[in-house]
């Protein structure tokens, strides 16, 4: 409780939807981008592969620790949106024991472990470390869509953990590999001299060409399962999640603007003397998506309009004897 009193709640969820977006990133930045990016034979290619090699490693095992320390605050968190009346101890079971959400978690940890072990085995070059890690990706496609939305903790929802975990693996596709791309622009030198051998303009070219698939998808998965918890248009202005997910759909159109220009000239740009200006530009498209995660775990803390809220729907998940020998002393 002293993390949660420390950090608070979203602050909590802002940095695990962070690490698990992360997570998918390294991997989906190595096997999209890196690996098709093609460049001259030479020491500029050796050090890229070098320096572009670690980052991934380094960010692929930090954001899979991160996720395992991450997962009890979170829990605890989420069990904190369950009805007050009863003990936290309580609230915990319920949530992780009777619950999808529950399941969800767990798979989340197994993703976490099979991450941290897979980027380890590859770390240390030895075979099966990057199969480890796609296996890791199911778990965390299962787990995020066993999560979801907290008020569906105890619903029986076939529809929204299938979009939530596409929408899910599809942000860390197309976000989260951003954040490594804008990570191995500080790492490596500019090449202006040779404006064909810099790295970055070669990334660019590869990470805009497979990011507009991943986009249509997070746009779509994203937008469905939101408006499954939403009962009517009116519920966007009159409630807290409207207005939220209102804000947060705004600031992924800016950013597909900033993305859609970034297409059109980033390439061209890192390439010649303007290239300290686009990495300005990337950097503050990289704060876009930190909002957005801001935003989407405030999102998940706010009740939806459409359902029931789930302080309510512990009481179906709790042993039915326990809740009747103490009925009397929650009516007090």
């Amino acid at each position: 409780m002293f993390i949660l009193l420390a950090l608070g709640t979203e602050l909590i969820g802002a940095l695990y939807l962070l690490a698990i977006t992360l997570l998918v990133g390294a991997a989906a930045f190595d096997f999209l981008v890196w690996r098709r990016t093609s460049l001259p034979i030479g020491p500029v290619r050796s050090a890229a592969e070098h320096e572009v090699a670690d980052l991934i490693l380094t960010c692929g095992r930090w954001s899979s620790i991160a996720v395992l320390v991450l997962a009890v605050p979170r829990a605890i968190a989420v069990a904190t949106l369950l009805d007050e009346r009863w003990p936290l101890r309580y609230r915990m079971e319920a949530l992780l024991l009777r619950s999808e959400w529950g399941f969800g978690l767990a798979a989340m940890l197994i993703a976490g472990i099979l991450s941290l072990v897979g980027y380890s085995w590859a770390a240390g070059h030895r075979r099966g470390g990057w199969p480890v890690i796609w296996v890791a990706l199911v778990f965390v496609a299962i787990g995020a869509g066993l999560q979801g939305h907290p008020a569906d903790a105890f619903s029986k929802m076939t529809v929204t953990p299938i979009l939530d975990g596409l929408h899910a693996v599809s942000v860390g596709g197309w976000l989260g590999s951003f954040f490594v791309l804008v990570l191995a622009e500080r790492r490596l030198p500019a090449h202006t001299a040779s404006p064909w051998t810099d790295p970055l303009g070669a990334m660019l070219e590869r990470y805009f060409g497979s990011s507009g698939m991943l986009a249509a998808v997070v746009l779509i998965t994203g937008l469905l399962s939101a408006s499954l918890h939403l009962s009517s248009f009116d519920d966007i202005q009159g409630t807290d999640y409207g207005r939220l997910l209102a804000g947060k759909v705004g600031i992924v159109v800016l950013l597909l603007v900033f993305n859609e220009y970034h297409r059109r000239h980033a390439e061209r740009k890192a390439r010649t003397a303007e290239r300290s200006q686009l990495a300005h530009s990337l950097r503050f498209e990289a704060g876009l998506i930190g909002l957005i995660m801001a935003l989407t775990a405030m999102l998940l803390d706010a009740n939806p309009p459409g359902y029931n809220e789930v302080r309510a729907e512990v009481f179906r998940a709790m042993p039915k004897g326990w809740v009747e020998f103490n009925d009397v002393d929650i009516e007090r």
